[in-house]
């Protein structure tokens, strides 16, 4: 489900619950039959019965024939799909390169060009950085510390996954005014990935400083900077006490915990040590009045160290994330110097030179992606997502909203308020299909062939005041948020409550527009369904038909939920990939409820597609078999052992296996493949999980 690098359970957990945009790259995908341009999926295995290993009976020549390519964990048919939108974006981009056919196109290949310019790169040195770095030498006192730190803020998406500086500032509907925008001050400023590589005091954790030391003192030596070493030291001991601040992550997988409203005002009292004044006018944000300071504490600290630490200490930390930040785009070495530290934290031998190369592509692609998202974005719809697919998956999401209006209509674990409140929120949840109805205007962004580092901050500087715009204007509920459309991936938006689902996503396997429907309803719409489902689910429960913060559940809603969910719970708990090693039902239930709402819905939807005329039968399947079969084709995964044991340790998702057996659940499953007391997956009527 999620989209590389894979979050870890407690950034899924921290997103939903936040209220987040939450990327979600289905791991999904071959159907029966031939998709348009695609090779025919291999047949079910005749040797399986249905009724007795469903997953495999589905799966079982695939999982003979398809080998885990080398250097994979794991590896399944939504990796393929990875693969192929990154091969498209690829193609787009260095035609864009090579050939321009519109202005969007020459902005695109140009940013990608300049990051290819190697040459012209070492050439140029520190030189583009010189400025900035003469800046940071020049800072004397407090309150120029304090304007270049708030220079410095960056856009972060509320996870605090990409802050690189001190903090970061996330504009996002309020949870109390649904009609405005807040500004969301968010904790930053590490160089290692997890607060507890700081302030752990094992040995691995330790070590894992050290490895960040030396990074920190051969960045530094490499920009010409004298004591180097004793610098290094400084920058470490900076971020430890940086790190003694930050909130831990179980405060950040709760909103009302992280939902602290600040006014400007507060700020100079309750955070002294930083000239909030200077912080403000240079980060543009002295005419807001109201923040949401999702950390009190790091903001509380951080403001603390400005005063309390040395001005040396800080321009060192400010040179080397500078230098760190733009480290694609300075001369090789810095960017060799970065690999190899990421490659020593994590395990992994250094790269050949033929890698190396192919990994300079792949930098250019994501630092062009990073500035121009939606013109390839664009780049792409017009070449693999025509009009009539867009037409055909909204089709499907209305199908799915009527079919979800009735279960929600007659579910028993509601109460009749918290029912209509459901109803409301279903009527007014906006799903995006494939891309935005309005696309961001680039023409703005200046854009050089010859200025990588120029293109970066640029580029930045443009998303910027694109989102600082949004200050003081009402919501707009089509923004498209996170996933560019030309990457695999669905978002849920508990707030503002909307969905969106990429044209990258729906491309064949996963859904052909001009495909079978029982297949794509067995896919793509319980992928939909399932996502939409978490609306009314524990999860979406603290947010009502506008997005605003409010428990709209009844505590007895809630028991009866929970109950109804506790068979569900004891099927997982019996699943057992080996004798030591069992699914933990309780862990995994959220998703697998959702799995079910997702399988339950999309094919009551899939029937209203019908008309209530029978489907045709296909390759010698009925409809509804088609629409099983597909559903159990989107969990199909080759994986290592250990990835299986990571994952059944850790993930909130159960192996796929145990998510396709979610079948036995539907009489219409045990009607379609004559599935029969005595085979293993039956399950008698009242012993089958009854949530939905």
């Amino acid at each position: 489900m999620p989209t590389p690098p894979w979050p870890t359970r407690s950034t899924t957990q921290r997103a939903r619950a936040l209220g987040l945009a939450y990327a979600v790259g289905l791991t999904t995908v071959i159907l029966s039959g031939a998709a348009r341009g695609q090779p025919a999926a291999p047949a079910a295995d005749a040797a399986v019965r249905p009724g007795d290993d469903f997953y495999r009976y589905a799966n079982d020549v695939w999982l003979k024939t398809m080998p885990l390519p080398q250097g994979r964990s794991r590896y399944d048919t939504g990796a393929m799909l990875k693969d192929q939108a990154a091969r498209r974006v690829r193609d787009l981009v260095e035609d864009a390169a090579k050939a321009p056919a519109s202005a969007r196109a020459k902005r695109v290949g140009d940013v990608y060009a300049s990051w290819m310019d190697v040459a012209g790169i070492e050439a140029k040195g520190l030189q583009p950085l010189s400025g900035e770095l003469a800046a940071i030498a020049a800072i004397r006192d407090r309150r120029a510390l304090s304007a270049y730190l708030g220079r410095a803020l960056r856009l972060d998406d509320g996870t605090n996954s990409q802050t690189d500086g001190l903090f970061g500032v996330w504009i996002h509907q309020s949870f109390h005014d649904a009609d405005r925008y807040a500004a969301h001050v968010v904790q930053g400023g590490l160089g290692l990935p997890d607060r507890d590589d700081y302030l752990d005091a094992s040995a691995g954790k330790a070590a894992r400083r050290d490895l960040y030391r030396a990074h920190v003192a051969a960045i530094l030596k490499l920009a010409g900077f004298d004591l180097a070493d004793v610098r290094a030291g400084r920058v470490l001991d900076l971020e430890v006490a940086i790190a003694r601040t930050h909130a831990p992550a179980d405060d950040l997988a709760d909103v009302f915990t992280t939902d602290n409203p600040w006014r400007r005002a507060d700020f100079a009292t309750r955070a002294p040590g930083l000239d909030w004044a200077a912080w403000f006018k240079a980060a543009r944000l002295d005419r807001q009045d109201v923040f949401v300071v999702w950390q009190p504490s790091a903001v509380v600290g951080a403001a603390a160290l400005v005063s309390a630490q040395p001005i040396a200490a800080w321009q060192d930390y400010l040179a080397f994330h500078l230098i760190a930040h733009a480290s694609a785009a300075l001369p090789k070495a810095f960017g060799e110097e970065d690999a190899a530290f990421l490659g020593r934290l994590s395990g992994r031998p250094p790269a050949t030179p033929a890698a190396a190369q192919e990994a300079r592509a792949q930098q250019a692609i994501a630092a062009t992606t990073a500035a121009l998202s939606e013109d390839i974005g664009q780049l792409y719809v017009a070449r693999y997502f025509p009009p009539q697919a867009k037409a055909a998956a909204t089709a499907m999401v209305e199908n799915i909203r009527t079919a979800f209006r009735a279960r929600i209509a007659r579910l028993g674990w509601m109460s009749p308020a918290t029912r209509d409140t459901a109803l409301a929120k279903l009527a007014a949840v906006r799903v995006g299909v494939g891309y935005p109805d309005t696309w961001i205007d680039y023409s703005g962004l200046t854009v050089r062939r010859d200025d990588a580092y120029g293109n970066l901050r640029r580029a930045e500087a443009f998303a910027y005041r694109r989102e600082l715009a949004k200050l003081g204007r009402p919501v707009d509920p089509r923004d498209w948020l996170l996933a560019p459309p030309q990457e695999v991936g669905a978002n849920i938006n508990f707030s503002p409550n909307a969905l969106q689902f990429s044209a990258g996503l729906l491309q064949p396997p996963f859904f052909d527009a001009g495909g079978d429907a029982a297949a794509n309803y067995g896919s793509a719409g319980a992928g939909m369904a399932h996502e939409i489902g978490h609306s009314f689910d524990e999860l979406g429960s603290i947010y009502d038909a506008r997005g605003s913060l409010v428990r709209w559940w009844t505590p007895d809603d809630l028991a009866r939920y929970r109950a109804a969910l506790a068979p569900l719970a004891a099927q997982f708990d019996a699943y057992c990939p080996k004798p030591e090693l069992c699914v933990k039902g309780q862990q995994v239930l959220g998703e697998s409820s959702a799995d079910l709402a997702g399988l339950l819905v999309a094919h009551d939807a899939y029937v209203l597609s019908l008309g209530g005329k029978p489907d045709i039968v296909k390759d010698g399947l009925t409809g509804d078999q088609r629409f099983f079969l597909a559903f159990a084709r989107r969990w199909r995964r080759q994986q290592t052992d250990a990835a299986l044991r990571q994952q059944i340790a850790t993930d909130t998702h159960a192996p796929g296996e145990y998510r396709a057996d979610l079948v036995r659940n539907l009489e219409a499953w045990v009607r379609a493949y004559a599935v029969a007391p005595g085979d293993r997956l039956y399950l008698a009527p009242g012993a089958r999980a009854q949530i939905w």
